[in-house]
């Protein structure tokens, strides 16, 4: 089995290489040459002065509206693997609160005018929801660079470009004029209809560009009128239009935006922005997703996965690095509960306090030989595990079955798989 990497920090605090020597580093550690800073991932600062010679890491960011894949490359190999999971409920959030206020308004205050045409935004404004995802990428990024000299970030920022696919000549300002920009036909595609087919529901198979409405019947090239089909369905529709060959839905779908796309699209933005002004602006540079594909594909033949995505931005093109066996899993989770009051009118205080019996939420556990985190705290007495990597509920214990393994520390939850 392959050994873990260890993280070494100098006694500055300033990171070093990692190692994998671990014999050298529990003697450092039974000398008291070296003390724990953390278990997740394994890093230790030295107590003794030694050379500060590091070699260049390069991370990759493989930005995501949930998931955002994160890797570390240096000489050749793979130095850190790591898949962040974003917030989804800052959405729900915000509007259980704005139902709370209004009522409140209106139950013990007089009429007050609305003043939100009153307030202006800020230049780079994103939405709460947005904002909480860019900051966790930022902050993913900063926490690789504590625990590695980093000097080079490369940040993909898309995949297709359907502007440019309908008008080559597109150029400036151009771009704001249509519905996505930065990504390539045949991706965007395979991203949108799920690598399947439109008709049939067939996977791994090849898949051939189709077009909704035939060319013969006065059908165009946009984008908004192409699916995928494989092989069999698309010689069987022939001429009809997707209505005809008895798919009408196929058309309502094809008009619809990726929310995805759409987010990632608005984050890329203030995600390079904000790393400019972190590491500079000659230090950090972006990449498309069809080089991506080609280097993970072609040249290092890995899995589709975040991670794996990442590892392919950090290289450079035709690099074939060694890839690391570990991949640490990190879920972003609240830092706090601030609900005062409960009930259908408010009537009653919440009474629920930071700790139940020892334990606090979001601390990973393990019960009846499964690991999760502790999502939650039913009346009854009993505690909800969810999976970590997918946030579902996987089993209902009581706090006596618990077993701690580790507690939510800078906002996020940490294990590796």
């Amino acid at each position: 089995m392959e050994q873990s990497i260890i993280y070494v920090l100098a006694v500055s605090g300033k990171p070093l290489m990692p190692t994998r020597r671990r014999n050298k580093v529990w003697y450092w550690l039974r000398r008291g040459l070296a003390r724990v800073v953390s278990r997740e991932p394994f890093t230790i600062q030295l107590r003794f002065e030694t050379a500060g010679y590091t070699q260049p890491v390069t991370v990759g960011v493989d930005t995501g509206s949930q998931t955002v894949g994160m890797a570390a490359t240096a000489n050749g190999a793979v130095a850190y693997q790591a898949e962040v999971h974003l917030r989804s409920d800052i959405t729900d959030k915000l509007r259980q609160r704005r139902m709370y206020r209004r009522a409140r308004r209106g139950r013990t205050t007089r009429y007050r005018a609305a003043r939100y045409a009153n307030r202006r935004r800020p230049a780079g404004w994103l939405p709460p929801s947005l904002r909480s995802k860019a900051e966790a990428t930022v902050k993913a990024v900063q926490f690789v660079a504590r625990i590695l000299p980093v000097c080079q970030v490369n940040v993909e920022v898309a995949s297709f470009d359907t502007q440019r696919m309908q008008h080559p000549d597109i150029a400036g300002l151009e771009y704001q004029q249509g519905e996505l920009h930065g990504y390539l036909l045949r991706e965007y595609l395979l991203e949108k209809w799920q690598r399947h087919c439109a008709y049939c529901g067939a996977k791994a198979v090849p898949l051939e560009v189709e077009h909704i409405v035939p060319r013969s019947r006065g059908g165009s090239h946009r984008v908004s009128n192409l699916t995928l089909a494989c092989q069999p369905c698309n010689m069987r529709k022939a001429q009809q239009t997707a209505a005809e060959f008895g798919y009408p839905e196929i058309q309502a779908q094809a008009g619809v935006p990726l929310k995805d796309a759409a987010q990632v699209s608005a984050l890329k933005t203030a995600v390079v922005q904000r790393l400019k002004a972190i590491f500079g602006t000659d230090q950090v540079t972006v990449t498309y997703g069809y080089q991506t594909k080609y280097q993970r594909i072609q040249v290092l033949g890995l899995a589709k996965s975040h991670s794996n995505d990442a590892v392919a931005i950090a290289c450079v093109m035709g690099e074939v690095v060694e890839p690391c066996a570990v991949t640490h899993q990190l879920r972003c989770v609240p830092r706090g509960h601030y609900q005062l009051f409960n009930g259908k009118h408010s009537e009653h205080k919440v009474w629920a306090p930071r700790k139940v019996k020892g334990w606090k939420l979001y601390e990973r556990v393990v019960a009846k030989g499964q690991v999760g985190y502790i999502g939650g705290r039913r009346l009854k007495g009993s505690f909800v595990l969810k999976d970590l990597s997918t946030g579902k509920t996987i089993l209902e214990v009581a706090p006596s079955k618990l077993q701690r393994l580790a507690r939510c520390t800078h906002g996020w939850i940490a294990a590796t798989m």
